[in-house]
């Protein structure tokens, strides 16, 4: 069939995003002898008229839609993308008003039933989409229209990684290196860890599925030959579990003689000497650690399962071998309180991070535990829980959080607070910095 995937996400701040997910999708249909293209929304600002040219002109049998975010997941400054969906789902309508009209991606499988009612959309995929949408697209060309309109991908089983690789040729990957300063490489999916908040195991699976370490290298020596690309960002929610995976990816890299610089997001529990040793030497540049809060009491509350210990140690190595580190940190998780707050600030600055993200507040996600646990409690119901965006904010020192990090990012340069904005010299910093020809992710360069 012929196929036009839209990639709807416009967030460009600090950095755009490839459409990995959708890379991934379209390879798979190729696969199965689909036509397919993506348009990308990325570096299309007024897209009416251009989404309106390209499918007149591709005349697409189905038209998918990927959904990223549901918002920017900052408090108190949160923006909804809701409305903007609203628009592209419109333009397509009104351009092509017989063809099916399929949606997917992290945020319509957060919220399946929210978007399927609020969406002017034939069908959704929950969940990984690889094999589901091959099954839709069989029943659609065989006229055999499915009667439910959510469609999760547990139905259609999981796909095997080592079987595909990202279709970066429908991409300006060149593009987005350049303004993004990196590429995006997916080495695995799926979080067996059980963090109260987190919605990664209900997105891609409480079990770890990994990609052969010979082909992760592949694709990034594909990229670096084709696309001149020397600097990957690894977007796994934690790259160093298991840190043996990490490490025979990083041993491959050294073995082939590939120089390259990356960053990826990993956790502060999972490390030792010898791990940033071979990181180091395979070209690590920077690590954003999800450490979530450096009190003890606030780590147990958020079902973390490592210590203020490991984080400290995990910050020793970095600075031993010279890795640039972030640290992202949420304050007025429940039972946070002014003693655990002063004991994350103060644990934070004997750390020494190269920058601090320090986020106010839980973004609620339904069928998380924490969120789970609200509404046994009453203090949400599921119903509240949906595409506006509901945050967790501890009432009796929400006042105090406030003043307290203002405070700290008034005195030190490196907090970064994403729900207040960076105070920036000049609002086209980011762009100058990247037509300088700046690598890696932006926080390092912010400090």
């Amino acid at each position: 069939m012929n196929l036009l995937f839209v990639n709807t996400n416009q967030t460009r701040m600090p950095d755009p995003v490839p459409p990995i997910g959708l890379s991934y999708l379209a390879s798979a249909m190729r696969r199965a002898q689909h036509d397919c293209d993506i348009f990308d929304l990325t570096f299309q600002l007024k897209f009416e008229e251009k989404l309106k040219a390209r499918i007149l002109e591709r005349r697409p049998e189905v038209i998918g839609l990927s959904l990223r975010n549901v918002d920017n997941t900052a408090y108190p400054k949160s923006v909804s993308y809701f409305e903007h969906f609203q628009k592209v789902v419109k333009k397509c309508r009104e351009v092509a008003p017989e063809t099916p009209i399929v949606v997917g991606g992290p945020a319509f499988s957060l919220f399946p039933e929210e978007f399927i009612e609020s969406l002017d959309v034939d069908y959704g995929i929950a969940g990984e989409g690889e094999i589901a949408l091959l099954e839709l697209l069989e029943k659609l060309e065989s006229g055999d229209f499915p009667t439910e309109k959510i469609i999760f991908h547990a139905q259609g089983g999981q796909v095997n990684l080592d079987s595909l690789a990202p279709s970066w040729d429908l991409l300006d990957t060149q593009k987005y290196f350049h303004d993004g300063g990196s590429l995006n490489i997916q080495t695995k999916r799926g979080c067996r860890f059980k963090c109260s908040y987190c919605s990664y195991p209900l997105l891609e699976g409480a079990s770890v599925r990994q990609r052969d370490p010979e082909k992760v290298v592949d694709e990034m020596e594909y990229c670096f030959n084709e696309y001149g690309i020397d600097y990957f960002f690894f977007v796994d929610n934690v790259f160093n579990y298991p840190k043996e995976h990490s490490i025979a990816i990083c041993n491959t890299i050294i073995k082939r003689g590939l120089k390259v610089k990356w960053t990826a997001y990993t956790s502060p529990g999972v490390e030792d000497e010898k791990m940033f040793s071979i990181y180091k030497e395979a070209g690590c540049d920077a690590l954003d650690f999800g450490s979530d809060a450096m009190s003890n009491v606030s780590l147990a509350t958020m079902s973390k399962w490592f210590t203020v210990t490991k984080i400290k140690e995990a910050s020793h190595w970095c600075r031993e071998y010279e890795i640039n580190f972030s640290h992202s940190l949420i304050f007025g998780s429940p039972g946070e309180t002014k003693d655990s707050l002063e004991e994350t600030i103060a644990n934070v600055h004997e750390c020494n991070p190269t920058v601090v993200i320090a986020m106010i507040g839980v973004r609620l996600y339904p069928n998380t535990p924490l969120s789970n646990r609200l509404i046994k409690k009453g203090w949400i119901t599921r119903k509240e829980i949906g595409l506006k965006p509901v945050f967790y904010v501890e009432e009796s020192i929400r006042e105090f959080i406030f003043d307290r990090l203002l405070e700290e990012r008034q005195n030190y340069s490196n907090w970064i607070m994403p729900g207040f904005g960076k105070k920036m010299k000049h609002p086209m910093l980011f762009e100058r910095l990247r037509n300088k020809g700046a690598k890696g992710p932006m926080w390092k360069m912010l400090a």
